[in-house]
């Protein structure tokens, strides 16, 4: 049975690997680290567009990404995580904003997204990893359409 003080870490150091997750997706000269942060077993769904079983495809993922992605920032807030017992797993839920500059048929467009992460995570070796990464989009759009076609036009009078 995990006591307080170490639940507190480790939702702090689940905290810190998504951080890890977010800067390794957005900084150039860290992607390469971007597979580090899963399981060798790990599952990544990236809704609606692909999912990933194990590191093989995860650092294909990553390769491609570099390539198809010139500039992005995740943003990945109000963590709600639970810590099992064990203290040797853990579930999170996390909203997400997204922006960035993709190459869409081969014209560079930037983007802007919203979504949700609902993960697993699995300590190995002393470290917090993901197991699961599911994460679902509610929307994308381009910079220049906005969000009146994406949301409910309602909402905007």
């Amino acid at each position: 049975m995990i006591n307080d003080l170490d639940r507190l870490l480790a939702i702090e150091a689940i905290k810190q690997l998504k951080a890890r997750y977010c800067w390794y997706c957005d900084d150039p000269h860290v992607q390469h680290l971007f597979p580090t942060l899963f399981t060798d077993d790990a599952v990544f769904i990236e809704e609606p567009l692909e999912e990933m079983h194990g590191i093989v495809e995860i650092k294909d993922f990553t390769r491609r990404y570099a390539e198809e992605v010139a500039w992005s920032r995740h943003y990945a807030v109000t963590p709600l995580i639970e810590v099992a017992d064990d203290g040797e797993n853990a579930t999170g839920r996390w909203q997400a904003l997204l922006m960035s500059a993709q190459f869409v048929n081969d014209e560079e467009q930037m983007l802007w997204a919203s979504g949700t992460y609902v993960e697993t995570y699995r300590k190995v070796d002393g470290d917090w990893k993901f197991s699961r990464i599911h994460a679902r989009g509610r929307w994308m759009t381009s910079f220049d359409e906005g969000l009146r076609d994406t949301i409910n036009p309602e909402l905007f009078g």
